[in-house]
């Protein structure tokens, strides 16, 4: 009696078991960065299997900018794709070498030529490893392929540990932050190591800058009050701005803009009168890559937490577009053209928020 019992109840179980509703959860997308547009002609790279030490491969000057380009990629996938800001249509695409380490987020140039990943580490020396690949040369691979031994990488026992990565606008130069508390500045056509910036209190990096004609380096470690700003071909310590502890370049990089709305000279190291377009405002949260327009949130937010912000034109500070929005967390770019703000939907896609007519 107790066997049939049993054998009835496993079998209404099963039976329950296989009514109750199953999801997969989306691959939500991820935003790596936005780009001005640039055509072929693209610059020449070594062979694949060559090693990168030797001379840096000739660059061709970039064509004139033709759009505004979005990277996206879903949160496990090494599929990158470029899309048309304005119209969300795909411009191409690039897969990830099948060793990159997802965890820490790609690095995308200013022109969208290149993409920086950090590699799994060597499997004999132990070494870091870094690539830097080409979103215009060899995009029709299908599939992510295993890197050729020491094609297209950067790769030095230093870069272990790296946990941030990031690529001047021109794509010239690649700075690496490290947990353990520096930061590393390289020439990676070259293989060289540029300069390599210790923590004052060991602290990792929180943001590494490239100012916007990509000659300044600025890595910003957590929990400091100065920052220390590099030459970004020598690697010679330029200035150090005392009582500065977080900021982004000015876009005539020629000043630093820090907290409060301040402007430091580059020149001088001093404070300097505030540009029109931070007045009144609480600072700059991104800029067009012509440096033509600043996004800058107001001061104070309403009852419901939202934040007003102002698309402001740099010449003059005239607000030529506003927008409310709640913060979610999710990572915010402004668009290339400085006319949309790009994010996460909180439902695993990208919204695009108009702020100004193109």
């Amino acid at each position: 009696m107790k066997a049939a019992l049993s054998t009835a109840l496993a079998a209404c179980l099963t039976v329950a078991s296989a009514q109750v509703e199953i999801r997969i959860a989306p691959d939500p997308l991820l935003i790596i960065g936005v780009a001005q547009e640039s055509a072929p002609p693209v610059p020449a790279l070594p062979a694949r299997g060559a090693s990168v030490g030797g001379a840096p491969a000739p660059v061709s000057p970039a064509a004139p900018a033709a759009g505004g380009l979005v990277a996206v990629r879903g949160q496990y996938s090494l599929h990158v794709r470029l899309l048309d800001v304005s119209t969300g249509e795909l411009r191409r695409s690039v897969w990830l070498p099948s060793e990159t380490d997802l965890r820490v987020p790609p690095a995308l140039s200013g022109d969208g030529r290149w993409l920086a990943v950090l590699l799994t580490p060597d499997a004999v020396t132990r070494e870091g490893r870094v690539a830097v690949v080409s979103t215009v040369q060899g995009v029709a691979t299908r599939g992510p392929q295993p890197l050729p031994p020491g094609g297209w990488t950067v790769r030095s026992g230093g870069l272990d540990g790296t946990q941030s990565l990031a690529l001047s606008r021109d794509g010239m130069r690649l700075a690496a932050g490290n947990r353990n508390g520096y930061a590393q500045l390289w020439d990676w056509q070259a293989g060289k190591r540029i300069v390599t910036v210790q923590s004052e209190n060991r602290s990792e990096p929180a943001a590494l800058l490239f100012s916007p004609d990509s000659r300044l380096f600025a890595p910003m470690f957590r929990g400091q009050v100065r920052t220390r700003i590099y030459d970004a071909r020598s690697g010679e310590l330029k200035i150090t701005l005392r009582g500065v502890g977080v900021g982004t370049f000015a876009p005539d990089s020629l000043g630093f803009l820090g907290s409060r709305g301040r402007l430091i000279s580059l020149a001088t190291g001093r404070e300097v009168t505030p540009p029109a377009y931070l007045s009144g405002s609480a600072g700059a949260l991104g800029f067009s890559l012509d440096g033509r327009r600043a996004l800058v949130r107001g001061a104070l937010t309403d009852m419901q937490g939202r934040d007003w912000l102002e698309l402001r034109d740099t010449a003059s500070g005239r607000t030529v577009g506003t927008l409310t929005r709640i913060a979610d967390g999710y990572p915010e770019f402004l668009s290339p053209d400085g006319t949309s703000l790009l994010g996460g939907d909180g439902q695993g896609g990208v919204r695009v928020l108009p702020i100004a007519p193109r």
